[in-house]
């Protein structure tokens, strides 16, 4: 049966609202990651209690995958209002130049699939719902206290995570580990002032800043393995994001196998990052995985059973997370 529009076929009447375009400096304005928190937190459980459909398409449509890849999500919840679509860039030479990437998230009505809004977030939302979920993974996995922590990588992600596991474990010691030195000085001095009370250090030695850390986030772009097993020690925790596709890994098999390793969903995380590039070498299985973050966030799964447990939360990100993003977006804005 042939599906007409109102321009085809009838003179119809709209009943669409004006579309909404917010910008990415509103969204910077009015919503923080600690709003994101807890709307996440129930994103990660209805997703892993079924409730969610998050789509993924990964495109590369740079030169090489290494200078530039655009991710579309798409995120839909039971029982929720709206659902998204995401459009999210990332390009290195907007890295390079210290400009914002591009990307915007369109919100859809469930009932008739009319766009409601377009959230130009230049990657803020999608930035922050990640801290967000960093947050609720050291406050799930994390050792109850935390001394020293370590962060991989001096890109925004490593700014925010920084900020993140603060919100939850506030430690005395940073430490930085990036290729770059001048990189690793301008994040020390971008972190400073939000972390007055933390002693902020640059390392030079990889291997190092593994061990030293209570709590080590990975937010680098490698394409093969950094971390190694055997520098893990009892009662650490990672958080692992940097490898968000097929052709980036942060951490090694043996690492993975040393682990109580959790993941956002099954399904992303066999066809992305660590644990996909560990199943195609045949040493790891998807059955080692412990669990969901949500399964653990809504009380189903065990997550550190043992403070000499080692855990691993290793994030690809889900449509869901950007779903109740917009949600305290359009809400806090509608407030002012």
């Amino acid at each position: 049966m042939a599906r007409y529009s109102c321009e085809t076929k009838y003179d119809c009447e709209s009943t669409m609202n004006d579309l909404r375009i917010i910008s990415a400096a509103e969204l910077r304005a009015s919503v923080h990651f600690t709003d994101l928190i807890e709307p996440v937190s129930r994103a990660f459980q209805e997703s892993s209690a079924g409730l969610a459909n998050n789509g993924l398409i990964v495109m590369f449509p740079a030169a090489s995958s290494a200078e530039g890849d655009v991710y579309v999500k798409t995120g839909t919840l039971k029982g929720h209002a709206i659902f998204i679509v995401k459009v999210s860039p990332w390009f290195a030479i907007n890295r390079d130049l210290g400009r914002a990437q591009g990307g915007f998230i369109g919100v859809f009505d469930s009932q008739t699939g009319h766009t409601l809004a377009l959230l130009n977030e230049e990657h803020y939302l999608s930035d922050i719902r990640t801290a967000a979920a960093g947050a609720l993974a050291a406050r799930a996995f994390a050792p109850a206290v935390v001394k020293t922590a370590g962060v991989l990588g001096t890109g925004v992600q490593a700014f925010w995570q920084a900020q993140a596991l603060y919100h939850e474990r506030p430690y005395e010691t940073l430490i930085i580990w990036a290729r770059s030195p001048e990189s690793a000085a301008r994040l020390k001095a971008d972190l400073q002032p939000v972390l007055p009370r933390v002693e902020i250090v640059i390392a030079h030695d990889l291997e190092s800043t593994v061990r030293m850390a209570d709590v080590l986030i990975t937010a680098t772009s490698a394409r093969t393995p950094l971390v190694r097993g055997e520098w893990l020690h009892a009662g650490q925790h990672i958080t692992a994001l940097g490898a968000d596709d097929a052709t980036k890994c942060e951490l090694d098999v043996t690492a993975l196998k040393r682990a109580r390793v959790f993941v956002d969903a099954r399904e992303t995380t066999a066809a992305a990052g660590d644990i996909y590039a560990a199943l195609q070498t045949g040493e790891y299985a998807l059955t080692e995985v412990c669990g969901e973050v949500g399964e653990v966030l809504a009380g189903q799964k065990p997550g550190r059973v043992s403070p000499q447990d080692i855990t691993i939360t290793k994030f690809i990100g889900l449509g869901a997370q950007d779903l109740v993003a917009a949600e305290v977006s359009l809400k806090k804005l509608a407030a002012m």
